[in-house]
């Protein structure tokens, strides 16, 4: 029989703590349940952006809520860009469509709830990114493709221009996560790329930097046309590191910054 030493017979004789995982939901707010069943309806009916919701009086009696509780499961729903509510007569709620600003706000807030830095960010990136650019070149389409490339003329097109040059680079990283497949990757990947723009924090891309950039999207592309996912890969694996090498070394007090909602919130 092997000997049992004096830890072991310590931690032998130490009563287990039962870890046992939550039972059930918690309590759920009615404003949310209410918001939760216009989301369904919104889905279930395929209604398309612009749709106009039924009249508040109307709600209220469906639901069989007070004023205020329904304007609270509203308030909710525009915050989060699945509603627009407009005011005047002919207003009210209409459907709108949620998209990578609405979650970069909401990862912006949790983000500062968390502490986490602007680094942090900047590394999920680098993490992910490489992946879904070595997925696009082996499942992308030829629009797909198309669009990639036409980001990239752009960017030539507006390489003195950092605001036009900019929002080119936003579609290409757009363009390379759609061309993946996969649309929740490619969502979370545009909200990340909003956040860490840094501009808004005062990170700036000097021409010099802006025709670095350009480079290394014309490499990360040249993979993804020819159909070589490791090729992909490694380009973009280069780029995020440079990218991350030069908030770092340039902008040090932005990337060891903690992340403000303020900041980000659209």
């Amino acid at each position: 029989m092997v000997g049992v030493g004096p830890r072991e017979a310590e931690g032998a004789d130490r009563a287990r703590t039962p870890r046992r995982r939550p039972e059930g939901r918690r309590a759920q707010k009615v404003s949310l349940a209410i918001a939760q069943r216009i989301v369904d309806d919104i889905t279930e009916d395929k209604l398309e952006p612009g749709t106009k919701l039924a009249t508040e009086r109307e709600m209220m009696a469906r639901f069989a809520t007070g004023r205020g509780t329904l304007r609270e499961s509203l308030r909710f729903l525009e915050m989060s860009g699945v509603i627009n509510v407009k005011a005047g007569p002919q207003g009210g709620p209409f459907v709108s469509e949620p998209d990578a600003h609405d979650l970069a706000g909401t990862l912006g807030l949790f983000s500062q709830l968390r502490g986490l830095p602007f680094k942090a960010l900047v590394s999920a990136r680098e993490i992910l990114e490489p992946e879904l650019a070595a997925l696009a070149a082996e499942s992308a389409a030829d629009e797909d493709i198309a669009e990639i490339e036409d980001s990239i003329a752009g960017m030539r097109e507006f390489l003195s221009d950092e605001q036009n040059f900019l929002a080119e680079n936003d579609r290409f990283h757009a363009a390379v996560a759609a061309a993946a497949g996969n649309e929740l990757f490619g969502l979370l990947i545009s909200s990340l790329h909003l956040i860490t723009d840094g501009m808004p924090l005062g990170v700036s891309y000097p021409e010099t930097r802006r025709a670095a950039v350009l480079r290394a999207h014309e490499a990360v592309f040249e993979a993804i046309s020819t159909k070589d996912p490791e090729g992909a890969r490694w380009a973009m694996r280069r780029h995020m590191r440079e990218f991350r090498r030069y908030v770092g070394e340039k902008f040090p007090l932005v990337y060891e910054r903690p992340v403000r909602w303020r900041d980000i919130a659209p």
